[in-house]
């Protein structure tokens, strides 16, 4: 659940490494014999083990030991094993579906079998398809982490997929329909089934058929039925002045028009007041602000072979097929709109934007910007542009941006107030991945250690836990705080107190564990091998009591 493609904002934030050891297995016979030693050096062999890191739905990380070079891992979903991937740590290529993790050296192989994606987190509230395909929620009341008003006849059940936006969730039913819950803005609860409800500021346009797939927006919602036709609930916001009356948000929804052309679409981008909708075919429909970039007319006609969108607060950017980048929305260099003639990447690869500047990767690893100077959010790239060379990829915080490249070294620049890598540069090196909260960024280092910069009061000074960030194996972190999961299945946490930067409370069963989830809003959610849980953080599903009825959140498949 995510702000456009921003992975930062509404979903889960987590990163890994593989920690692959090697053992030699190699001892010595004590006789001439040469059957005998080989015997001995069979018998001596280290086992081969495996184990896996991870949160379903993003990056999974595997360590193995006992084999001399290190074991060969791939990733299959156990029903399709066209839906696979290869390597130590890799983005998980079926959340939907159990997934077969195999390690295999030689004639030898260990296998663990991971459970399906059963936990999903919006800004506000944690949701956990339990065992019977009900749902278990909690969080913060008025932004869907509350199931009670919604009447027995309502409850989700045969659950399959749920999706939240900034203030509501909705879950997908195995029979295709749809139940959504929360608040339109303070004290305007609402419960909407398949469409129809009491609260008219969650009317939708569009009609309900089975649906197949559900999108969030900022406040609203996209569902795909089978047949290809889209229906959206919801409201969505103005660019200046927040939220308008009725009319307002009627008149956001697509158009008659761009609704007839709503189909078949395979991704859903947006901002802060408009929707962008990638349809199979390539071509992009769009609604909502045109300020936002609610409306594609000025550059419909380059709207053509797209594979990715990307947004601001402001706007949107296309790739397409042959690597060039169209956008569209305020430009704020012009204080205008894009109108198609700017100057645009001709090379990338893919794009991140944090709120204000899209930073472009080029597919020569060089590093080019979409966005306005006047905003010190990392647009200005003077000086940089030698150093911003052979880079393998792009991160973003809320208002600064960090270049991991080849050779493990990180380049970092825009928000000049809070993001001061000084310090930490020198040990900007063997770098393997790195996380943000919303002011601060976090390094692993290929030695499992863990490098912090930023915003001291969001994670960015780490003096109070150093000594104890070694054997890391993955990084999470949500707008305040962030977790490093530890190999031996222990978790260190810093940054804000109050949002999950203190887990004392809980440490006694911060163990074993394997994944963990956050609310951007300040909750974290730990899971452990065995399907023991604890949550901890803020009021937004950090503090809050999980149901009763939920007693383990299986990470291993049964």
């Amino acid at each position: 659940m995510q702000r456009g493609t921003n992975k930062r904002r509404l979903g889960t934030l987590s990163i890994g490494i593989g920690l692959i050891g090697s053992l030699a297995g190699c001892g010595g016979g004590g006789g001439d014999d040469g059957s005998a030693r080989n015997a001995n050096n069979l018998q001596e062999q280290p086992k081969l083990t495996l184990d896996v890191f991870g949160a379903r739905g993003d990056t999974l990380t595997a360590s193995s030991e006992g084999c001399v070079g290190g074991a060969k891992i791939s990733w299959a979903a156990a029903d399709n094993a066209q839906l696979a991937a290869s390597g130590a740590s890799v983005a998980d290529p079926a959340p939907e579906h159990p997934l077969q993790v195999t390690a295999s050296c030689g004639n030898a192989s260990a296998t663990l079998t991971l459970a399906a994606q059963n936990v999903f987190a919006s800004p506000g509230a944690f949701a956990v398809i339990q065992g019977d395909g009900t749902l278990a929620v909690w969080g913060d009341k008025l932004l869907g982490g509350d199931l009670s008003q919604l009447k027995a006849e309502q409850q989700p059940k045969n659950v399959v997929q749920v999706v939240g936006n900034e203030r509501a969730l909705a879950a997908l039913q195995a029979d295709g329909k749809v139940v959504s819950w929360g608040s339109v803005w303070a004290k305007s609860p609402f419960v909407s089934a398949q469409g129809a409800t009491s609260n008219r500021f969650m009317a939708a346009a569009g009609a309900f058929g089975k649906v197949v797939k559900l999108w969030p927006t900022l406040r609203s919602f996209v569902a795909l039925n089978e047949d290809g036709s889209v229906a959206t609930w919801g409201v969505t916001q103005k660019t200046f002045g927040g939220l308008g009356g009725w009319k307002t948000a009627a008149q956001s929804f697509p158009s008659a028009d761009a609704l007839s052309q709503l189909r078949d679409i395979r991704d859903v981008s947006y901002n802060l007041a408009a929707v962008a909708a990638l349809k199979k075919d390539g071509t992009v429909v769009a609604w909502g602000d045109p300020e936002s970039g609610g409306d594609t007319t000025p550059v419909a006609a380059k709207l053509k072979d797209v594979v990715k969108l990307y947004a601001t607060d402001y706007q949107f950017a296309a790739l397409k097929k042959d690597g060039s980048v169209v956008s569209w929305g305020t430009n704020w260099e012009t204080e205008d709109f894009f109108n198609g003639q700017e100057a645009a990447p001709q090379n990338a690869l893919n794009l991140i934007g944090n709120g204000s500047v899209l930073a472009v990767l080029g597919k020569d690893g060089a590093v080019s910007t979409i966005g306005s100077g006047q905003f010190d959010k990392g647009a200005n790239l003077t000086l940089l542009e030698a150093s911003l060379s052979n880079v393998a990829q792009v991160f973003a915080s809320k208002a600064a941006f960090a270049a991991l490249k080849k050779d493990g070294s990180v380049v970092t620049w825009g928000d000049k107030q809070r993001n001061d890598p000084s310090a930490a540069q020198a040990q900007l090196n063997n770098v393997v991945n790195i996380a943000s909260t919303e002011l601060a960024f976090a390094a692993l280092k290929k030695d499992g250690s863990v490098v912090s910069w930023g915003d001291e009061t969001r994670g960015g000074d780490s003096s109070a836990v150093q000594a104890q960030l070694n054997n890391v194996v993955a990084l999470y972190a949500n707008d305040y705080a962030f977790a490093a999961l530890k190999k031996d299945g222990s978790v260190v946490t810093w940054g804000a107190p109050m949002h999950g930067g203190d887990s004392r409370a809980v440490q006694d069963k911060l163990k074993n564990i394997r994944a963990i989830y956050h609310t951007s809003l300040g909750g974290f959610l730990a899971v452990a091998k065995d399907g023991r849980f604890v949550s901890w953080g803020g009021p937004s599903a950090g503090d809050a009591a999980p149901p009763a009825s939920l007693k383990t959140i299986p990470y291993l498949k049964s």
